[in-house]
């Protein structure tokens, strides 16, 4: 492995270290040598088979396939601990907390999740050559080394529970013996009592006390025949436990021989389980295959239609370039324009600034004019008073007649004042009124409260009262504009808002657009990749589910095999003919086995072919990503090709912004447009139809897991023949779907053939439409006929 690879590995270790809670950190390779830093990692992952180190080692010395550990501890040695930590990752991907260990390693940037991916695929290939190099062995030296230790616990529990049944055996004939002896002792002191007796009988007899003696050694003797009865009764006893103890023991030895019998009935159970559920899995592989090729169809469709719309738009973008080629002729005419445009514009800014001078200096002078008109008007006012009064003192000078008249003063008299006759009047009279008359005069002039003040101040209070109701009407009017004003604002708020979301939209289009361009599909890139590890996670889960499933049926198979073990001893214990009914059950069940272990191996070869042709199915696969990839990048670079002709383009439209574009201008946007239109709905279609899919997987998934949780249950030897005919529907549905998928298989390569053949044919086509594809005519316009004519009459200086 070259040193690059070596420190990529190394520091994509660290990062994944680094996720986990340790006593110490982890900055490099040399802080694993001792160890203890993998191991805290593997007992948070799994903390069942990994807890702490025992201070005391076993006797029993077991050969482990790790590492040179010596060459990590003293040499610091790279490759072993990078051989060591893959080791440890592919246990934390396949613990109990995968999913956390798995939700951890997608944190991690995406060239630290491939070096991880590739360390976890060297360790999985491993043991996948391991397994088949072993040939028609289905179990590993470790699986080997496991099932040994199986065996040994099952073969110590069954030690342990015929220790206890010998221990009770041992017990009870200790009781027995115990009886045996104390009714010995018994019958020896008795024996010696009936000896003393007789040797007092013996004496009584002498001592002729016959009678009584007599009877004593008659109740005595019978006393001793009770004793040699019970004795004899012991002795039986003594003799059936014996018996039963030899009955038990050969019990014991039998039962051995059947208990390693049906261990190993059990092992080949298990094996054709394993193989059921792996046929199981295929068909479910299988199912889902046939559901993948099924929506591949309909992608293959919208990639043919979308190749179609590259095609033509890949047209359209030759026409975009010729079109661009023939305008970059004109860039330094259009420099002239643009620096013309500008002097233009600023001397049109200066004049609109003069302009708003003037306006604001003839504002000013109708304003002056205005307040001047209103003073002379004031002033005619009160001219035309002044003479009014003029008038009326020198008509008040001139003698007056006899009938007086009403004059002007008659107007500033109230309408309520009484009118008194009118009396003759005398030449002194009248001298005497006109005097009066013109002091009266004098007076009101001195005091202010002449007939013309009057009419000056009711002339001012009559403006100032039309003042005070225009001010009014003008309030109103504020109020009134006021509110409008408020309502514009709130429409011009809301208006805006609804701006913003539609330019989010446009903006959020704009970006599903510029991926599609750049030929980003819905399953491509890093989608690709979080959808498989999805998809990972979840057979994972089902895998935790499967072992639990399994080892609870382990469970109740064990407790059926023991109730078995007893209705069997119960049977040799009952009769022989049931014997011999076992024995023919016993050899029907060998035969079928034998014909499962025959069909398990022909399952086992057929699995080998599926694999090898699902390994040639990946490299497929992987092929055909790599020339996606391929088409990927070369796509990125027709998109920034695109992006730099659209700035030119948007450069044109800003110095043409005053300008109309002509009719195939116009008629090219609009068709654009309706492409983006037909592209948008597509993109939709596409995402319904892909949440739809994601849906199904989904309910297919839950019924899956559902069944899974319902099928299952104690395996017994009534349901030999159902698994056999099982096997039998299993092969003939792997038979039908190796047909399928050889069938797929050419389908697709038939439809990869002509798929090439269409793209090679249409590249053709494209390349000589743009060969044959005429000039376009000359600009008709008037700008473009200016641009021809200044070109001209420069080419001629």
């Amino acid at each position: 492995m070259p040193p690059p690879e070596i420190q990529q590995e190394s520091q994509a270790f660290i990062s994944w270290l680094s996720l986990f809670k340790l006593s110490r950190p982890v900055t490099s390779l040399a802080d694993l040598d001792d160890g203890t830093v993998l191991f805290e990692v593997l007992s948070q992952v799994d903390e069942e088979y990994f807890h702490n180190p025992p201070r005391s080692q076993s006797s029993e010395n077991w050969p482990a396939r790790v590492p040179d550990l010596q060459a990590i501890a003293q040499n610091h040695d790279v490759v072993q601990t990078l051989a060591l930590c893959r080791l440890t990752i592919a246990i934390s991907v396949q613990s109990k907390k995968n999913s956390e260990v798995i939700a951890g390693i997608q944190k991690l940037p995406q060239t630290e999740q491939r070096s991880i991916m590739t360390a976890i695929e060297k360790v999985m290939s491993r043991f996948t050559e391991q397994e088949r190099r072993a040939g028609d062995t289905t179990m590993t030296d470790d699986d080997h080394y496991y099932q040994m230790q199986l065996e040994r616990s099952r073969a110590l529990a069954e030690k342990e529970t015929l220790e206890k049944v010998y221990q009770q055996l041992l017990e009870e004939h200790r009781r027995l013996q115990t009886g045996y002896d104390d009714a010995i002792a018994e019958k020896d002191e008795l024996t010696s009592s009936v000896r003393d007796m007789r040797r007092q009988m013996d004496d009584r007899r002498q001592d002729k006390s016959d009678g009584i003696m007599r009877a004593e050694i008659e109740r005595l003797r019978a006393e001793l025949q009770k004793t040699e009865e019970n004795l004899s009764t012991a002795e039986t006893e003594a003799e059936r436990q014996t018996s039963v103890v030899n009955d038990l023991t050969r019990r014991v030895e039998e039962l051995q021989a059947k208990a390693d019998e049906a261990a190993r009935l059990k092992d080949q159970v298990d094996e054709y389980r394993h193989a059921a559920e792996k046929l199981h899995k295929t068909e479910n592989v299988m199912e889902k295959y046939k559901k993948k090729l099924e929506e591949s169809a309909d992608l293959r469709r919208t990639v043919k239609s979308l190749e179609e719309q590259n095609a033509t738009l890949v047209d359209k973008n030759a026409a975009l370039e010729e079109e661009n080629r023939k305008v970059a002729a004109y860039k330094p005419l259009m420099e002239s324009y643009k620096t013309q445009i500008s002097e233009l514009e600023s001397k049109v800014s200066q004049r609109n600034a003069d302009i708003e001078g003037v306006k604001f200096e003839l504002s000013q002078s109708q304003s002056r004019l205005r307040q001047a008109m209103e003073e002379r008007a004031k002033d005619s006012e009160a001219l035309e008073l002044y003479q009014e009064r003029v008038r009326e003192l020198e008509l008040a000078a001139v003698p007056r007649p006899r009938i007086r008249t009403a004059s002007t003063d008659d107007v500033s008299v109230p309408v309520s004042e009484p009118q008194t006759p009118a009396l003759p009047i005398t030449p002194g009279d009248d001298l005497d009124t006109t005097a009066r008359g013109l002091g009266g005069e004098l007076n009101d002039a001195l005091t202010g409260t002449t007939m013309t003040d009057l009419k000056l101040q009711i002339r001012a209070l009559k403006r100032d009262l039309e003042a005070a109701r225009a001010g009014g009407e003008e309030q109103s009017r504020i109020l009134v504009l006021e509110s409008l004003l408020e309502d514009s604002q709130r429409m011009k708020s809301r208006y805006e808002e609804d701006y913003l979301t539609a330019h989010r939209e446009k903006l959020a289009l704009q970006a599903q657009l510029e991926e599609i361009r750049s030929g980003k599909a819905v399953g491509d890139g890093p989608e690709a990749a979080i959808a498989l590890r999805q998809r990972l996670n979840e057979t994972i889960e089902q895998l935790d589910t499967l072992r639990k499933e399994h080892a609870e049926l382990q469970v109740k198979f064990e407790t059926q095999f023991r109730d078995l073990t007893i209705a069997k001893s119960d049977l040799n214990l009952v009769n022989k003919d049931q014997l011999e009914i076992l024995t023919t059950l016993r050899e029907s069940v060998n035969e079928d086995k034998a014909a499962l272990e025959s069909e398990a191996e022909r399952l086992k070869g057929q699995i080998v072919e599926l694999k090898d042709k699902n390994k040639m199915q990946l490299e497929q696969v992987n092929a055909l990503l790599m020339e996606k990839i391929s088409l990927q990048n070369e796509g990125i670079g027709q998109r920034e090709k695109m992006l730099e002709r659209e700035r030119h383009f948007g450069d044109l439209r800003a110095s043409l912004g005053g300008k109309e574009l002509p009719e195939e201008a116009k008629a090219k946007f609009l068709a654009l447009h309706e492409e983006m239109v037909q592209l948008k709905e597509q993109l939709k279609t596409l995402q319904e139809k892909y949440q739809k899919a994601r849906a199904f997987i989904k309910d297919q998934d839950k019924l899956f897991k559902e069944q899974n949780k319902s099928s299952g249950g104690p395996a017994t030897f009534e349901e030999a023949e159902n698994h056999r005919s099982q096997m039998k529907i299993l092969e003939e549905e792997v038979e039908r779907y190796k047909r399928l998928l050889r069938e797929a298989v050419q389908r697709y390569q038939q439809e990869q053939t002509l798929m090439l053949g269409i793209i090679q044919r249409h590249g053709m086509n494209v390349t000589r439409g743009h060969l044959k594809q005429p000039q376009r005519a000359a600009p008709s316009s008037w700008l473009g006929q200016q641009r021809k004519n200044i070109g001209q009459s420069l080419q001629r200086h």
